[in-house]
């Protein structure tokens, strides 16, 4: 981003930045206090409706006056820059707590329901967070009270408005509840199995589900059971058990709930209020339902043996995959190959270097099937903000002396693009079977 001014604010650094906005530590001059400042991308401004949904996390935030929730002090349009201003926090954040260890039990049970007690005050609003994570997790310096942040991907239950932020396609993989990974409909009983994981985080440093891939870590929320904790915190499995239960109706009513049996625990000898069973293993029966539903959330590479490049999980939980799979038909003399490749992008850096790789992998192609290389499906899960940025590139390399242009020239070629409000996304023709130019969407919703 080239120079930022926002008349009232001076700019002192950059404290980090997502694929949406960045954040300032800013001073607002009107009352010389230091502020977080969130300026959106000029780029994304352009995107229609990210604007809007920029401005309607400060809306959603503002709407929410609690003692354990961020402050919104100003929210507003310069010169062309969209912003808003938060409270600035020196106490750190929980992702580094836990890193550094050292949280007792009882600061554990202190903070989630600090947490609980915000969010019982969002649903009451109607609003679903939806990223209930440590990075998310803010304290105060002077009495070291947890704050929850970033509401950029809260669902407001009254009016359909969905907000989305780059990163979290539908929430964090590692915090995800099960009916979020399967994409199914939500309520705040979602936040507190998310709020579950973080607990279960800060009372054994470690998350209670873990995979290198997004998909693998979706089929574990969902099937996997609920770890036990170390026998020494054992008078808080059943807090947990029901927190992190497969299905809502087995966790707490609402935070409410959840906060009583949070302070009975904090009670010397005392246990939770009531208890919720805790979720079995999942049957065999319905183990290949509940992976074939989250593909179709988070898409992979459908049937035989994929390949899969190494996937490596960001700061935030996110992990990427890349995975392919070929196809043969037809008999000895006349064989034909079809190949496929699904990929995630967390911005358009993370897609070039997918886009380096698929290039590798369809050069590896051509070399062992040559003209026998005859259809080619790409499905791409990225953000909306992106999703124009990915077709001009991919249309332009056409033009280029690559494997891609080389496949666009002889064979049938199908792109589709898709994101997590749109799971099935947009499907186009970039080439017939012949190799012919034909760019034009094939159907919106339709998978290759």
């Amino acid at each position: 981003m080239t120079a930022v001014k926002i008349p009232g604010y001076t700019l002192r650094k950059k404290l980090g930045q997502g694929g949406m906005a960045a954040v300032f530590l800013a001073e607002q001059e009107s009352f010389q206090r230091e502020v977080a400042l969130k300026v959106m991308f000029p780029q994304i401004a352009k995107e229609p409706g990210f604007a809007e949904r920029f401005l309607q996390e400060a809306r959603t935030v503002a709407r929410l006056t609690h003692p354990h929730i961020i402050v919104v002090h100003d929210v507003g349009v310069a010169n062309g820059l969209h912003y808003f201003a938060m409270e600035y926090h020196t106490g750190g954040d929980l992702t580094h707590r836990i890193r550094n260890g050292g949280i007792t039990a009882y600061q554990a049970l202190t903070i989630t329901s600090q947490i609980a007690d915000a969010l019982a005050l969002a649903h009451e609003h109607q609003i679903i967070h939806r990223d209930i994570k440590p990075d998310n997790i803010l304290f105060r310096a002077h009495n070291d009270a947890a704050i929850l942040t970033d509401f950029g991907i809260a669902k407001s239950l009254d009016t359909n408005i969905q907000l989305t932020q780059l990163g979290s396609a539908v929430g964090t993989p590692k915090y995800m509840s099960p009916e979020q990974a399967r994409g199914q409909k939500v309520d705040g009983r979602t936040d507190i199995y998310s709020l579950g994981v973080m607990l279960f985080e800060m009372l054994t440093g470690r998350a209670p589900f873990q995979a290198d891939e997004a998909l693998a870590l979706g089929i574990k929320h969902c099937q996997d059971p609920i770890p036990r904790l170390p026998s020494e915190l054992s008078r808080y499995q059943p807090l947990v058990d029901r927190m992190l239960a497969k299905e809502p109706k087995d966790r707490h009513a609402d935070a409410h709930a959840l906060i009583a049996d949070i302070e009975a625990l904090q009670k010397p000898g005392g246990k939770p209020a009531a208890k919720g069973p805790a979720s079995p293993p999942a049957p065999a029966s319905q183990a290949s339902t509940a992976a074939t539903v989250i593909s179709a959330v988070i898409p992979a590479g459908a049937g035989g043996s994929p390949s899969s490049a190494p996937a490596a999980s960001t700061a935030n939980g996110y992990a990427p995959f890349f995975q392919t799979e070929e196809v043969l038909t037809g008999n000895f003399l006349n064989k034909r190959s079809q190949f496929k490749a699904s990929f995630s992008c967390e911005d358009y850096e993370e897609f070039k270097k997918q886009l380096s790789a698929l290039q590798d992998e369809l050069k590896k192609w051509l070399d062992t099937r040559g003209k026998k290389a005859k259809a080619l499906h790409i499905s791409i899960q990225a953000h909306p903000w992106i999703h124009g940025r990915i077709r001009e590139v991919l249309n332009k390399s056409r033009s280029e002396n690559s494997p891609l242009s080389a496949v666009l020239a002889q064979a049938e070629v199908i792109l589709n693009i898709h994101d997590e409000m749109n799971p099935k996304g947009v499907t186009t023709m970039m080439s017939d079977k012949d190799g012919k130019p034909a760019p034009a969407p094939i159907t919106e919703g339709e998978e290759p």
